[in-house]
């Protein structure tokens, strides 16, 4: 019954998605805004873990480009097996996974002579930037 009240017609729907307003503008820039940010995010995390890779002498450090591919590379350039990504896509499996995650990334940054303590601050929006920069370019 709730549906009678209600018309679903193809002109009502056209009708309803053709209005605009400011504020439907002012939500297209923040969208567009939020994927310019993303993409400039993702292209500086690749490109750092991409020289934190080279660092290390991995011979595929290119896999740091790639978004499945790059949780491959840090667990064999952090000392465990790159099997565990695979239980990053089961379901509470992949709660070890990322804590297995976590320990290979703490093998990377003691490789590369910092303080692994350096990875709490990388909780903290923008400078994990920094501190990402700091581990792959000094």
């Amino acid at each position: 019954m709730l549906f009678a009240i209600y018309d679903w017609s193809l002109v009502y729907f056209l009708a309803q998605s053709n209005q605009s307003s400011s504020a439907d503008a002012g939500g297209a820039f923040g969208g567009l805004l939020g994927l310019i940010f993303g993409l400039a995010a993702y292209v500086f995390t690749s490109y750092c873990f991409y020289k934190i890779y080279e660092k290390l002498g991995e011979q595929n450090a290119w896999f740091a480009w790639v978004p499945i591919l790059q949780y491959w590379i840090m667990y064999k350039a952090g000392d465990q097996s790159p099997y565990w990504i695979i239980g990053l896509f089961i379901p509470f499996v992949n709660f070890v996974a990322i804590i297995f995650l976590l320990i290979a990334f703490v093998n990377i940054v003691k490789k590369l002579g910092k303080n692994p303590w350096l990875i709490l601050l990388m909780l903290i929006p923008i400078v994990n930037f920094v501190i990402l920069y700091q581990f792959a370019l000094s």
